[in-house]
C-alpha cells in the first residue's frame, strides 16, 4: 500500500496467535499513556500493557524515543565476537544490580522466548562444563509459558501450545502446578543425575493467573538444592515490578541459579530480552586460555538501540517509585476485583500484584469470553481473552482511578452475561 490509510485487508501479514481465516481485526495506531487509539477513532483503556503485560510504563514515552533515536545516531550496531559497546556494559551491570542472589551475568537476547532458549543451553552446558553431560532433562509446571521456541513450548505446560509441532526436546516432563508432593515424586522417580533443572514462573501468567503457595518456591528452591538440580524462574512477565518487587524472586524471598526476563526489559519499546546467570553457573563456563565459552548467541544481543530503552527504563522506573506504586496499585487491583468473583458467571477470581484473571463458568466457556471481551472493548476498555478467562495486567503505572474504571466496565459486562 503506498496511501496512510492503514489496512488489515491485503493479506499479506500473517499474524502470530490469530486466525487467518477469522474477521480482520482491530487496528492499533497511536497510544498515549493508559490508552491506545484504534484505526476508527476509539479511544480505549489498555489493560494489557500492550496485550500482554509489556508496556509497564504505558504508551508515547517520548524520552525513550528520544534516547533511542540519539542511540542510533551515533552508534546502531557491532555487538558480537568479542566486540562490545558501552550501552550493553552500562545495562548488564544495572540489571544485574536489581536482581536477587547473585544473579551478576546477563547475557541479552531479543525475547522472552529466546531467553528461555538460552537458559536451559545454560543449564545442561553447565552440567557439561562440570563433567556431568547426563544432566540434561527438565522439569516444569502443568499450566506454565516459557516461549514458543521448540525448547519453550517442550518445557511448557499448555498442551495446544505443541501440538501439530512434532517431536520437541527430550527429557521434559510436566508435573500439576504448585504441589510440591508431585514435584518431589518427579524428581526422585527420573533420578535427578539425569535433571538439569527445574524451570517456573515465579507466577504463572499466561496460563491463567495462578500465585503459588506463599511457601512454595522456598520449598523448590530447598528440592533443586537437596537433588543438586538448578532452578531457573523465568521472569519475562512477573520482573521489573509487576508483583510490586523488582522480580519475582525478592518477592518470594528465592534467588534462582537462572532467570529469564524480557517485557519490562524495555517497557517493550524495543524487543530485548535476557537470562541472568548466577556465579555457580557463569564461572563453571570461564576459561583462563580465552576460548569461547558458550558457543551461542543471536545476532541482536545486546543491540544498543535496545540497551538503550533498558537504561531509560530503569531510570524512568526509580525515578518514579514505579516499584512501590506497582505494589499500592496492586494490592488496589486486588481488592477491587475480588468481589467480582460473586457474580454468577465468574467461576473464580485469581491474582497477585498487577496481574489478575476471572475465570468463566461453564464446561465450554471460551464463546462467553469472546462475547464478554468484546463488550468490554465496545465499552472502551482492553483487556485479554484467553480460552477460559479474562486476563488484566495493566501498565505499573495505572492509577486507582483507572483500576475502579477497569473493574467497573468488566464487572457491569459481566452482570449482564450472568
Amino acid at each position: 500500500m503506498v496511501s496512510g490509510q492503514v489496512s488489515v485487508t491485503t493479506g499479506a501479514l500473517w499474524m502470530p496467535f490469530t486466525s487467518a481465516g477469522g474477521s480482520n481485526p482491530p487496528v492499533v495506531v497511536a497510544g498515549d499513556g493508559s490508552h491506545v487509539v484504534a484505526d476508527d477513532g476509539t479511544r480505549l483503556l489498555d489493560a494489557t500493557a500492550g496485550g500482554v503485560a509489556c508496556v509497564i510504563l504505558g504508551h508515547g514515552r517520548a524520552e525513550i524515543a528520544d534516547a533511542v533515536a540519539a542511540q542510533l545516531r551515533t552508534l546502531e550496531y557491532h555487538c558480537l565476537f568479542g566486540y562490545s559497546h558501552p550501552r550493553a556494559l552500562e545495562l548488564a551491570e544495572a540489571v544485574a544490580a536489581r536482581t536477587p542472589g547473585d544473579l551478576n551475568h546477563v547475557f541479552f537476547t531479543n525475547s522472552g522466548s529466546e531467553a528461555v532458549e538460552t537458559a536451559l543451553k545454560m543449564a545442561r552446558g553447565y552440567w557439561s562444563q562440570v563433567g556431568r553431560g547426563s544432566k540434561t532433562g527438565f522439569v516444569s509446571l502443568h499450566r506454565g509459558y516459557h516461549g514458543m521456541n521448540f525448547g519453550g513450548i517442550s518445557v511448557g505446560g499448555l498442551p495446544e501450545n505443541r501440538a501439530g509441532f512434532g517431536p520437541l526436546l527430550e527429557g521434559c516432563s510436566q508435573v500439576p502446578a504448585h504441589d510440591i508432593d508431585a514435584l518431589e515424586r518427579e524428581l526422585a522417580s527420573r533420578d535427578p543425575s539425569t535433571i538439569a533443572a527445574v524451570i517456573m514462573e515465579p507466577v504463572q501468567a499466561a496460563g491463567g493467573v495462578y500465585p503459588p503457595p506463599e511457601d512454595y518456591l522456598g520449598q523448590v528452591r530447598a528440592m533443586c538444592d537437596d537433588h543438586d538440580v538448578l532452578l531457573v524462574l523465568d521472569e519475562v512477565v512477573c520482573g521489573f515490578g509487576r508483583l510490586g518487587h523488582w522480580f519475582g524472586g525478592h518477592r518470594f524471598g528465592v534467588s534462582p541459579d537462572i532467570m529469564t526476563v524480557a517485557k519490562g526489559l524495555t517497557s517493550a519499546y524495543i524487543p530485548m530480552g535476557a537470562a541472568i546467570a548466577g556465579s555457580r553457573v557463569h564461572d563453571a563456563f570461564v576459561d583462563p586460555e580465552g576460548s569461547i565459552e558458550l558457543m551461542h548467541g543471536y545476532t541482536y544481543s545486546g543491540h544498543p538501540a535496545a540497551c538503550v530503552a533498558g537504561l531509560k527504563v530503569i531510570e524512568i522506573i526509580e525515578r518514579e517509585g514505579l516499584v512501590d506504586h506497582s505494589r499500592q496499585t496492586g494490592l488496589y487491583l486486588q481488592k477491587q476485583i475480588d468481589p467480582l468473583a460473586s457474580l454468577p458467571v465468574v467461576a473464580e477470581v485469581r491474582g497477585e500484584g498487577m496481574l489478575a484473571a476471572l475465570e468463566l463458568e461453564g464446561d465450554c466457556p471460551e464463546p462467553l469470553v469472546a462475547e464478554a471481551q468484546r463488550r468490554i472493548q465496545s465499552a472502551g476498555v482492553l483487556v485479554r481473552a484467553q480460552a477460559d478467562h479474562l486476563g488484566i495486567y495493566p501498565p505499573l503505572t495505572f492509577t486507582a482511578a483507572e483500576v475502579d474504571r477497569v473493574v467497573d466496565v468488566v464487572g457491569t459486562v459481566l452482570e449482564e452475561l450472568s
